[in-house]
């Protein structure tokens, strides 16, 4: 599965197509489109407007400088040429490439987003309609990342290679996971770090440049950031 901030970053496209992407299928799309098994969830869930949401991520992002917030009406607007966008590159092998199940598309329908553009990261939430389908999209995503450690994407004459690397996580949410991913064109290499975080039908993403040597403090910080966030939409 091609987390899709990544290989928008990969190809120096608009930052805001990389956003609108990563809030659709919040970092994770899956290449089946699994039922949820019954009603599973212990806990009611959370339930947020584009308004209210918009409001605390406003909070939320305050006391950071060149941050940005970017609401559910903006990533709606800009999920179709993301999705155009997609559907122009090659990726070998093409299982690993993101795709717009429709399960997912019918999901964001009633589905709550929005994200935080900060000065060298992108924070992202989705507020599912129901913590069962989230469950489900998770596992399946999970399931497919074994079999995509090692991929490569073109877009014209350019193409990248991409390696998946997991990350150990320390986390109070239900669900929580990290990689860095590091991409190279042959003459250039870069690397991300992607956590996730979910907690009944609340999933958090953040993504950021990362470098060796820094990952486990990076990894820790982006856990501490993403933790805040829920404790705050979730109380």
């Amino acid at each position: 599965m091609v987390m899709g901030k990544l290989v928008v970053r990969g190809f120096n496209a608009k930052a805001y197509m990389g956003a609108a992407l990563c809030a659709a299928v919040l970092l994770m799309s899956s290449c089946s489109s699994p039922e949820a098994e019954g009603d599973t969830s212990k806990a009611a869930p959370f339930r947020l407007d584009g308004a209210q949401l918009e409001n605390v991520l406003e909070d939320f992002a305050e006391a950071e400088e060149d941050s940005q917030v970017i609401t559910d009406k903006q990533l709606r607007k800009n999920i179709p040429k993301a999705q155009e966008w997609i559907q122009n590159v090659q990726v070998n092998p093409s299982k690993c490439g993101v795709t717009f199940a429709k399960p997912v598309a019918d999901q964001l329908k009633s589905a709550t987003m929005g994200a935080i553009e900060f000065k060298d990261s992108y924070l992202t939430v989705a507020i599912y309609q129901d913590a069962d389908f989230l469950k489900a999209q998770w596992d399946a995503k999970t399931a497919a990342n074994a079999d995509c450690a090692r991929y490569t994407v073109k877009l014209g004459k350019e193409t990248r290679a991409y390696h998946l690397a997991k990350q150990p996580i320390e986390s109070s949410a239900e669900l929580s996971d990290g990689y860095v991913i590091t991409s190279s064109d042959g003459s250039s290499t870069e690397q991300q770090l992607i956590i996730r975080t979910a907690t009944s039908n609340v999933l958090l993403g953040l993504q950021r440049s990362t470098s060796a040597g820094n990952t486990a403090d990076e990894v820790e910080e982006a856990s501490e950031i993403l933790q805040k966030l829920m404790d705050r939409l979730t109380q």
